[in-house]
């Protein structure tokens, strides 16, 4: 494939994720979107190719990349076509309805020799990123527990939506699910053991609520709660990390803030003051200076209470974060021995997970 100065990229699917993409997409220096597919017509945004057809948006020659914002049933289709029209594919979440399905895409794009990988923005948050460091520096000690509880709102997915039918959505857990499986695979640094899941309907064939719980290698357990029933005003998520001598919160679905509080010693009081976020701390001399918690003691002098957060609102969150993985997605290109902060494998160790815990509370349904 000639090398150009800017990647294009073509986008199948542009409902207002798909346009958002673009829009974002849009402000790189070394990519740009150049042709979008959707079945509407109506939804030709007039300032580049416009496909109703996917396989006529493959064969444009200017398409170097193609992401994929269809609803994931037709994931696994769309790649593997994507790939072998010898396209570098980005896929959003999740990867495909079941691990067979995303093994598949795997082997495809081993063979093609494609650059292909799945869109977990959360990946490329800075406030991820700064969870991440203090779970690796063990600033609180040893994490212990992940728990998650994401209050969506109701209002973009209205009865009758295709993100109600598992066959198309795979469930909450699967649509939804999967971008904090991942997360919680990577600050973690453990992959799971066992997973399982119950949830509640809203009416027959509309399950609004779902609770996953997940135990990892290491012993760390995560709990996982979806509910897609508040109004948009009232829409809120918090993920909850709890260590031997504290507790993280991190607050947004696109996070913009952690709120942080435990013991920690010198070390781990001078890696939080070097957190590249504005930063709001108190840190008080502990009485103690040995503190113990199960099978381990801890060496501590500091009371910490800080709160981290970003400048940046929430869509300028995302966008920057948008525009980070797709510069990491042509680094790879460019370069095949980069190593991209998402891989393959983890959009489907992120799917297998999904899939365990659904499959647990839904036998009967055929991915």
């Amino acid at each position: 494939m000639a090398r150009r100065e800017k990647k294009g990229i073509g986008i199948i699917g542009y409902g207002g994720f798909g346009e958002f993409l673009h829009k974002s997409w849009d402000k790189m220096d070394n990519a740009r979107v150049v042709a979008v597919c959707d079945s509407d017509p109506a939804r030709n945004p007039g300032s580049v190719a416009f496909y109703q057809r996917a396989a006529d948006l493959l064969a444009d020659s200017n398409v170097d990349i193609v992401s994929i914002a269809t609803p994931p049933s037709s994931h696994k289709t769309l790649a593997i076509q994507a790939l072998q029209a010898e396209k570098h594919v980005l896929v959003e979440k999740p990867l495909a309805l079941c691990e067979k399905d995303a093994l598949l895409i795997k082997r495809v794009a081993e063979t093609v020799g494609r650059v292909t990988a799945v869109n977990f923005v959360l990946r490329h948050n800075q406030i991820v990123e700064c969870l991440r460091v203090i779970v690796m520096n063990e600033v609180f000690g040893k994490l212990r527990r992940m728990d998650l509880r994401n209050y969506a709102m109701q209002d973009t997915v209205p009865e009758g939506h295709w993100f109600w039918d598992p066959l198309v959505s795979g469930g909450i857990l699967l649509e939804h699910g999967v971008h904090f499986f991942d997360l919680a695979n990577w600050i973690n640094s453990s992959p799971a053991k066992e997973a399982f899941s119950m949830g509640v309907e809203r009416q027959p064939g509309m399950e609004d609520r779902v609770f996953a719980a997940v135990r990892y290698e290491n012993g760390v357990v995560g709990t996982f709660w979806h509910s897609f029933s508040r109004p948009r005003e009232l829409e809120h998520t918090v993920f909850h990390f709890a260590f031997d001598l504290g507790e993280v919160d991190m607050v947004g679905w696109i996070p913009l803030e952690l709120r942080i509080w435990g013991w920690t010693n010198h070390k781990g009081l001078e890696t939080i003051k070097s957190l590249p976020a504005r930063l709001n701390i108190s840190a008080e001399p502990t009485e103690c200076t040995t503190a113990k918690s199960s099978e381990y003691t801890y060496e501590v002098d500091h009371l910490v209470d800080a709160v981290l957060s970003l400048d940046e609102s929430k869509l300028e969150t995302y966008a920057s974060n948008l525009r980070s993985i797709m510069a990491d997605f042509i680094a790879a290109i460019d370069d095949p021995s980069h190593k991209m902060r998402v891989t393959l494998d983890d959009g489907i160790e992120a799917v297998k997970v999904a899939e365990r815990a659904t499959r647990f509370a839904h036998p009967e349904w055929q991915f």
